[in-house]
């Protein structure tokens, strides 16, 4: 349990969260405010957003558990998201922002025919909810050591605290948030982190506590392993609507890119922070849960204040990324999905609609979490990232680079068949080769044969008065 000072840092903490909340609503007056933000963000805002959304239970907590547990290899998810932001920056920020587009389903819908939208919709929805459960997940060992709650009442406020985040302001209200949310973490885990290097003593501490095999490798798991660890969070960052929707919202493409470097810059710092602290708390607490390594050196190791702020950084980091990835499964529903069954739907509806759908997926992800407690945070996270990634990445790659030569009536079989292969390999050899090894590859043979065969794909489908506008 925290103390007074603890608790207060928290409150406040929170209230500004509240404020800011509440303020976003005002700003929404349409459905393209609530979940692009009217396409008026700067490189600022833009930064905030795409950090806001992604800097989650993964980066911080499931960061510090996997160092806990197996050393520096921590440090491969926000490598691998900094590494993302980079090619966004540098290559795909452009013909993202230049699309009058909201979604990536609609981007590859102009190359490849409207037939692609909804299986990108659904298979891309499917992997941005397998990772708002590991936002829950994260969640209980921050909850049930900061307040005196079961697991399933601490998932409950949870959930009801990312909706507050979001369900108001909507996109509008996870950019101000998340400026907010970015400015917390910079501050308190790299205080944390660097409290941690000096408890260890350094780099001598470090090589006195902790043998170079497995502690010091980036492969303690196997190269291959970690290594589709690592890729399945650039493909999967990049074919993610929550994560690159920024990108949509920035009001040109210089602030799109700019917000996408800085992105690049510091998402790899959080997750050294988080591998220093990981490593300190199995140095000094060797029996505790690896998923509460880090809210536990918060509230042991801090100043009562800082670590009540850095608690309350930790849930908003949570609930920030929950609510995220919410509101991209609910734009990725109401603008590529919820048309097929209502073309006619107005605006008014569209967004009584995106909001209905906030309160569905947030009540059935707590649930689902709820029966996988005890599993490994990024691993989930992996196989949510290989599903969007073998669904999005290379077909997203062929349209803005291989115009004119690749047959986009490839488009259907290239974002099907690959996630169902990487679906069912997960599901029937559960703890053999990564997912990504094995949807990736059929990926690449089907865009293949959409160059070498001209008649792969079966028609020109987009090719054409479509594709001339990419």
């Amino acid at each position: 349990m925290l103390n007074f000072e603890q608790y207060a840092s928290i409150a406040v903490v929170l209230a500004i969260i509240s404020m800011l909340g509440l303020y976003s609503t005002r700003l929404v007056k349409s459905s393209v405010d609530f979940i692009i933000g009217g396409k008026k963000l700067g490189a600022m805002m833009v930064w905030g957003g795409i950090v806001g959304a992604f800097a989650g239970g993964t980066v911080t907590v499931g960061t510090t558990q996997m160092a806990y547990q197996y050393g520096v290899s921590g440090i491969w998810f926000t490598l691998g998201a900094g590494m993302a932001c980079l090619l966004i920056a540098l290559f795909l920020a452009r013909p993202l922002r230049e699309k009058n587009v909201e979604t990536v389903s609609q981007f590859l819908s102009g190359f490849y025919g409207s037939k692609v939208g909804p299986w990108v919709a659904l298979f891309i929805a499917a992997g941005m909810f397998i990772q708002l459960t590991v936002q829950m997940l994260a969640s209980v060992p921050l909850l049930t050591s900061m307040f005196p709650f079961s697991v399933f009442s601490g998932l409950a406020l949870f959930g009801l605290f990312a909706l507050a985040l979001i369900l108001g302001g909507g996109f509008m209200g996870a950019a101000l948030v998340g400026m907010f949310k970015l400015l917390l973490m910079v501050v308190t885990l790299f205080v944390a982190g660097a409290m941690s290097w000096a408890l260890l003593g350094g780099l001598d501490g470090l090589a006195g506590r902790f043998q170079p095999v497995p502690w010091f490798s980036l492969f303690p798991r196997g190269v291959l392993r970690e290594l589709a660890g690592g890729m399945s969070v650039v493909v999967g960052f990049i074919s993610t609507q929550s994560f690159i929707q920024p990108v949509f919202a920035g009001k040109d493409v210089r602030a799109a890119r700019a917000g996408s470097l800085l992105a690049a810059v510091f998402l790899p710092c959080f997750g050294l922070a988080g591998v220093i602290i990981g490593l300190y708390m199995r140095s000094a607490h060797p029996g505790i849960d690896p998923a509460a390594a880090l809210p536990l050196f918060m509230i042991l190791h801090q100043p009562a204040w800082i670590g009540g702020v850095g608690v309350a950084t930790l849930l908003l980091s949570l609930a920030m990324t929950a609510s995220a990835l919410a509101l991209g499964v609910s734009t990725l529903f109401c603008r590529d999905l919820y048309p097929l069954v209502r073309p006619a739907a107005g605006d008014r509806e569209q967004l009584v609609v995106a909001r209905l759908v906030l309160l569905v997926v947030v009540a059935l992800a707590c649930v689902v979490s709820f029966n996988l407690l005890g599993d490994l945070i990024l691993d989930w996270t992996y196989l949510s990232n290989a599903l969007r990634g073998v669904t999005v990445f290379l077909p997203l790659v062929g349209a803005v680079f291989l115009y004119g030569r690749l047959l986009p009536g490839v488009g259907v079989w290239a974002v099907t068949l690959p996630p169902l292969f990487t679906l069912a390999w997960a599901i029937f050899s559960p703890g053999g080769i990564h997912p990504l090894y094995i949807g990736l590859p059929v990926s690449f043979l089907i865009m293949a044969a959409g160059i070498i065969i001209p008649r792969a794909g079966g028609g020109r489908g987009g090719f054409g008065k479509t594709t001339k506008s990419l």
